[in-house]
């Protein structure tokens, strides 16, 4: 099994391909790999560490409803919870990680391969510069970050997403084919800057429009990046074998990058820019194809349900197999964005049929952003307006807003009409609904900053060690 994933990738952005693989002999456990692409449209996750953990499990409200995991957060995926991989190795998997972790590292125990990957070559932060590997994100000094498992790699001028496609194509080229592959390969390109290498900003010297241009040009690379991961496994007869699911993380960034448009919104809030990425399932196992589908959800359940493993009895979430293979009906009748019940920034949203709720603050980092700056619709060309947290936005950053907000986002999927005034029963049944949700919540991790983690600590590198 292979897994490639991107970061912050929004609904208009062009591209072709890019995922998750699973592989396995024949005759064995039907593989998969997971793609992202421009159309159909899928419910992702609104923001980066959420959306990791809801890619194991669908409570999502449990576990880590609040924020993300931030670098001085002395905190991870709870470790009584038994990730993906972990569970493909019991049927006989090998599993292996390239690109980002961001699901704690304050300890030995947080970090992937104590967490059931055989190898991880990539970041274990939130992310940083494509070419200086630096990550300072609401930190009182910037930190190194890229590690071959435990050890630290040594600084290159090297791009981040071109080394680490020449790892996933070396773990595709020297993998045992007696053995099942799982290889999740999650890219960092579209994401949060801007950088590229020139001569794929080249490729599109005909636009004006610098953040396009560059925009452009990361997409491009990524087709790239992603045809040589599939080029390997052709290479190696493994292709045939292979289900493909291409799959964004969450929405773009697209006050600084990327673009959701026509969905309002961006990364980290409760609308669709948030939640409405490309998505596109192909290869072995797929008996209908050519069709569009609006239910890329459930990826840990349904991934089990493929590899022949069982899930355990915590994973409440259902396996979309059957509606993605055979075109046949979702079992999902409801969608929870979140249940955020901080005080300091309460924010909640909830879909069932053609409704969707949402109450309180839509921004989920407030008050490390602005929502003057996140709660618009962004297009290519567009002024860039930083979506990124900063506590320099949490001096100025006005009151979190009290809102709530009824869409019928079947026929106002841009959530430009707000009709919770003419609809006060519906409104009233979906509160009711998050109310139920509140009854299983259970106090989130802990998100206190520890300055004790600082990567000055540690020689100007993030590690572990110090929670």
């Amino acid at each position: 099994m292979r897994r490639v994933s991107d970061d912050s990738f929004g609904s208009l952005d062009p591209v072709g391909f890019h995922g998750y693989a699973m592989r396995s002999p024949p005759h064995q456990k039907p593989p998969v790999f997971v793609t992202d692409v421009t159309e159909p449209h899928s419910d992702g996750e609104r923001q980066d560490t959420p959306d990791h953990i809801a890619v194991e499990f669908r409570h999502l409200v449990l576990l880590k409803q609040h924020q993300m995991v931030f670098n001085l957060h002395p905190s991870g995926v709870p470790l009584e919870f038994k990730l993906l991989p972990e569970k493909l190795k019991e049927v006989g998997y090998s599993t292996h990680m390239v690109g980002k972790w961001h699901l704690g590292f304050c300890k030995d125990e947080y970090l992937p391969t104590n967490r059931g990957f055989d190898s991880h070559y990539g970041l274990w932060t939130l992310g940083f510069g494509d070419y200086d590997k630096m990550n300072g994100v609401l930190s009182p000094s910037a930190g190194y970050d890229f590690r071959d498992n435990m050890g630290v790699v040594p600084k290159s001028d090297d791009y981040l997403a071109v080394i680490n496609a020449w790892r996933a194509e070396h773990i595709v080229n020297t993998h045992y084919p007696g053995t099942p592959l799982f290889l999740t390969f999650t890219l960092d390109i579209p994401a949060k800057h801007l950088e590229i290498p020139e001569e794929y900003e080249d490729k599109y010297a005909e636009i004006e429009d610098d953040r396009t241009r560059q925009f452009y040009g990361k997409l491009t690379m990524m087709d790239d990046i992603i045809g040589g991961v599939v080029d390997a496994l052709k290479n190696r007869g493994m292709y045939d074998d292979s289900l493909i699911i291409f799959i964004g993380d969450n929405g773009a960034l697209s006050s600084q990058s990327g673009s959701n448009y026509p969905f309002r919104g961006i990364a980290g809030t409760l609308f669709e820019g948030a939640t409405c990425v490309p998505s596109i399932v192909s290869g072995k196992g797929i008996k209908k194809t050519g069709y569009e589908s609006n239910d890329i959800v459930d990826i840990h359940r349904t991934i089990l349900d493929v590899a022949g493993a069982k899930a355990e009895p915590e994973l409440d979430g259902l396996s979309m197999w059957p509606t993605w293979s055979e075109d046949l009906p979702s079992p999902r009748r409801e969608i929870l964005y979140n249940i955020d019940d901080d005080p300091v920034s309460p924010g909640a949203a909830i879909r069932i049929g053609d409704y969707k709720l949402i109450t309180g603050h839509p921004d989920l980092l407030y008050p490390y952003r602005d929502i003057g700056l996140t709660d618009n619709y962004y297009n290519y060309g567009d002024a860039p307006a930083s979506g990124l947290p900063s506590t320099d936005q949490q001096s100025y950053a006005p009151a979190p807003q009290n809102v709530e907000y009824l869409f019928n986002v079947v026929v106002d999927p841009e959530e430009r009409n707000d009709i919770s005034a003419d609809h006060p029963d519906i409104v009233q049944d979906l509160r009711a609904r998050l109310d139920e949700h509140r009854k299983l919540l259970v106090s989130p991790v802990n998100q206190t900053t520890e300055l004790a983690g600082a990567a000055g600590n540690f020689n100007g590198v993030w590690s572990p060690g110090w929670c």
